[in-house]
């Protein structure tokens, strides 16, 4: 029983230094639905897109990307839906950022049959 629970206390402890020891990852894709379509982030090829959904008439999608430290591009695109005659999604490159780059991305969309633009607010991420 003691060395059953000597192991286990080690155990314990080896997986918490090695979480207070790991570095935070510098970046991570993610994918964000903001009600009209969606926003997302491949880390990987580091691009950022904006997807209106095509569905029940016209729709878009509006992003406005700002890096909020070090250095990088700031965009403002907008994605259409096929309404409007486009169905694929509108992306930006964030290749020329600055590695760990913190982007502040504030998105707003419209829907016809509201009739209106609603603000979905912001989210940041590290490119």
């Amino acid at each position: 029983m003691k060395t059953l629970l000597k192991t286990a206390l080690t155990g314990v402890g080896v997986v918490a230094a090695s979480l207070l020891l790991a570095q935070p990852a510098s970046a991570a894709s993610f994918s964000w639905n903001v009600g009209d379509g969606v926003v997302s982030y491949n880390d990987g090829t580091d691009t950022i897109c904006a997807q209106a959904y095509n569905t029940e008439g016209a729709r878009w999608v509006e992003v406005r990307l700002t890096p909020v430290n070090g250095g990088g591009p700031s965009y403002t695109w907008r994605d259409n839906n096929n309404y409007y005659g486009h169905s694929g999604s509108t992306c930006r490159s964030l290749a020329t950022a600055y590695e760990d780059t913190n982007y502040r991305a504030t998105v707003r969309t419209y829907w016809g049959e509201r009739g209106t633009t609603i603000s979905r607010g912001s989210r940041t991420f590290y490119s």
